[in-house]
């Protein structure tokens, strides 16, 4: 599958199956790397931490509903 550039966008309803499940997959990458990148700079890194976390598993459990 070739990248796409700017002027190269579709919806994400618009992209097909394995086209959204690799969308997804960049999306976690990038805020697992976002997290680690905001906690690691936080003066408060184990508060930061708790609170991404406590994030993740809210998301995780509406995920699961």
């Amino acid at each position: 599958m070739a990248g796409r550039h700017k002027g190269d966008t579709k919806e994400f309803r618009e992209l097909t199956f394995a086209e959204q499940a690799k969308s997804i997959t960049a999306s976690i990458n990038n805020l697992q790397a976002a997290i680690v990148h905001h906690v690691h700079h936080s003066p408060r890194r184990e508060a930061t931490k708790a609170k991404c976390l406590g994030q993740v598993r809210r998301l995780l459990d509406r995920l699961e509903r």
